[in-house]
C-alpha cells in the first residue's frame, strides 16, 4: 500500500520536474538533482491548484488522476517541442575525497535511521498528530465523505478550532489521493510528509552543492536529517513541514536566480511562494516579505521584466487563494476576534515582550531538539572555518527572508487574542522548524567550506 500511495503523486512528481527543466535549461548533474527535489513540491503545489477549481465546477471528486495526467501531457509535448525531452547529461569522473566519503557514509546511515522512523511511527500512529487529526486529515475526510456537498467541510456550524480558513494545499492532496485508491488510505498522508520531508533534505543539498561544495552540502544534509525536531514533526502529518519545504524552495530560487540573473528561476521562486501560502496561513506574509525583496533586489535594476517574473509566478496559487477564501472559507481567527483597542493595549504592554523574549531564548536554545544547542556548535564552526562574504545582493538576503518572516511570528505573539502562554507553549518550536532550513541553508552559503581548511593544514 504504500507504494500504491507513492504512485498516487507519481504523474506530479514528474510533471513538476518537467516544469522546472523547461524553465532553467542546465543539465549540469548536481542541478537535474535540484530540478528533481524542486519538481516534486511544484507538481504536488499545482495539481492541487487545479484539482481545487474542478471542485469549484464540477460536480463530483473524481479526477485527481486525470488532472496529474493532463498536467504531465502538457509538460512532455512542451519539452518536446522545445528539443528537452532528452537530457543532455555529460558524464564526468567522479573523484571524491576522503572526507565527502566519511560525510556521505554519515548521510547514509542517518537517512536510512530517518527511513526506519518513520516507518516505525507510521505504524504507531497511522493518524498523525492531534492537529492532524483535528484539522488537517479532519478536513480532508469531511471533504472526501461529503462527496458532491464537499463545501459542507467548511460549514460555521463547525467547531472554528478546527480553523476552517486554513488553505487546502495538504487536504486535497490526500482527498485526491484517496479518490484516486478508492479509499480513505492512511498512508497518503504518511507519503506526502514524506515526500515534503525529504524533498527539505534534497534541496538542502543540491542548492548548497551546486553554488558552493558537495563536502559543504553533505555537512549541511546531515545536520537537517539528524535533527529530531524536523523527523517528528514530518510523522505529525500536519502542513509544517510542506509549509518549510515551500519557504526553502523560494528562498532558494531567489538565491539562484540573482547568482544567475535568470527570470525563469525567479518565475518559479515566486511559485513557491504563492504555494507556501495555499499550504498553510503563514505563507502570506511569506509572500509579501519576498515581494519587498524581489523589489529591492531585482525591481531596483530591472524594474519591468525581473519583478513581473516573480509575480506571474505566484499569480495561479494566489488566484486559487483567493477564490478558496471569498467563496468557501471563513474568516481567520486571529483578527476577527481581536478588537483594535486590544491590539493597540497589547503592543504597548512591557510584559507581553518580556514573556514573548523569555520563551524564545528557551526555545532557541532546545532548537530541533538537539540535546545541545544546535545554534552554539554552529557558530562555534563558523568561528573556526571563516566566513565568506557573499556573492551578490540576493546571497546577502538570504538571511534577511528567515529573520524578516521570523519577525512577524513574534509580532503575531504580540497581537495574538489567545492566552499568550499558551499560545508559545503550543506553537513556537513549530514556527522555529518553519525557518530552520532555509537558516540553515544560507549559514552554509556564508561559512567557508571544510576544504579551506584542509587546504590551509595541508
Amino acid at each position: 500500500m504504500i507504494l500504491k500511495s507513492f504512485a498516487v503523486f507519481l504523474p506530479a512528481l514528474i510533471a513538476g520536474f518537467g516544469f522546472v527543466h523547461l524553465i532553467w535549461k542546465n543539465d549540469h548533474g548536481i542541478a537535474l538533482a535540484l530540478k528533481i527535489f524542486l519538481g516534486a513540491g511544484l507538481g504536488i503545489g499545482t495539481t492541487s491548484c487545479f484539482y481545487f477549481l474542478r471542485l469549484l465546477l464540477f460536480p463530483g471528486q473524481g479526477g485527481y488522476l486525470l488532472i496529474e495526467c493532463i498536467f504531465l501531457t502538457l509538460i512532455l509535448i512542451a519539452l518536446f517541442v522545445q528539443k528537452r525531452i532528452f537530457l543532455d547529461i555529460t558524464p564526468n569522473p567522479l573523484h571524491l575525497s576522503r572526507i565527502q566519503i566519511l560525510l556521505g557514509s554519515a548521510v547514509i546511515l542517518i537517512g536510512a535511521a530517518a527511513i526506519y522512523f518513520l516507518l516505525m511511527y507510521a505504524r504507531f500512529a497511522p493518524h498523525g498528530d492531534y492537529d492532524a487529526q483535528a484539522i488537517w486529515n479532519l478536513r480532508a475526510r469531511f471533504i472526501y465523505r461529503a462527496g458532491d456537498a464537499w463545501e459542507n467541510a467548511f460549514s460555521p456550524l463547525i467547531n472554528r478550532n478546527f480553523h476552517m480558513d486554513y488553505p487546502l494545499l495538504i487536504p486535497l492532496s490526500v482527498v485526491g489521493g484517496w479518490n484516486t485508491l478508492g479509499d480513505e488510505v492512511v498512508r497518503i498522508p504518511t507519503i506526502l510528509s514524506a515526500l515534503f520531508y525529504f524533498g527539505i533534505a534534497g534541496v538542502v543539498f543540491s542548492m548548497i552543492a551546486y553554488l558552493r561544495t558537495i563536502s559543504q552540502a553533505t555537512l549541511a544534509v546531515m545536520i537537517l536529517l539528524a535533527t529530531p525536531g524536523l523527523l517528528l514533526f514530518t510523522t505529525f502529518q500536519t502542513a509544517d513541514i510542506p509549509l518549510t519545504y515551500f519557504f526553502l524552495a523560494s528562498a532558494g530560487l531567489f538565491v539562484l536566480a540573482g547568482k544567475e540573473n535568470h527570470r525563469g528561476l525567479l518565475f518559479l521562486s515566486g511559485m513557491m511562494a504563492g504555494f507556501a501560502a495555499w499550504t498553510k496561513n503563514e505563507g502570506i506574509p511569506f509572500v509579501v516579505l519576498m515581494i519587498l525583496c524581489a523589489t529591492v533586489v531585482f525591481g531596483l535594476r530591472q524594474a519591468d521584466r525581473s519583478l513581473f517574473s516573480f509575480l506571474s509566478g505566484m499569480a495561479f496559487p494566489l488566484l486559487t487563494i483567493a477564490l478558496f477564501k471569498i467563496v468557501i472559507s471563513a474568516n481567520n481567527d486571529l483578527f476577527t476576534n481581536n478588537v483594535l483597542s486590544e491590539i493597540i493595549s497589547k503592543v504597548f504592554d512591557p510584559t507581553r515582550y518580556t514573556q514573548i523574549l523569555t520563551h524564545l531564548v528557551t526555545e532557541l536554545f532546545q532548537l530541533g531538539n538537539w540535546p545541545i544547542s544546535i545554534i552554539a556548535v554552529l557558530f562555534v564552526y563558523a568561528g573556526i572555518m571563516g566566513v565568506k562574504s557573499p556573492g551578490n545582493l540576493a546571497e546577502k538576503f538570504v538571511w534577511i527572508i528567515p529573520l524578516s518572516q521570523f519577525v512577524v511570528y513574534l509580532l503575531i505573539y504580540l497581537i495574538t487574542p489567545h492566552d499568550l502562554e499558551w499560545h508559545l507553549n503550543y506553537s513556537m518550536s513549530r514556527l522555529l522548524i518553519h525557518l530552520f532550513p532555509m537558516a540553515l541553508c544560507s549559514f552554509f552559503l556564508f561559512v567557508n567550506p571544510p576544504e579551506t581548511v584542509i587546504n590551509k593544514v595541508k
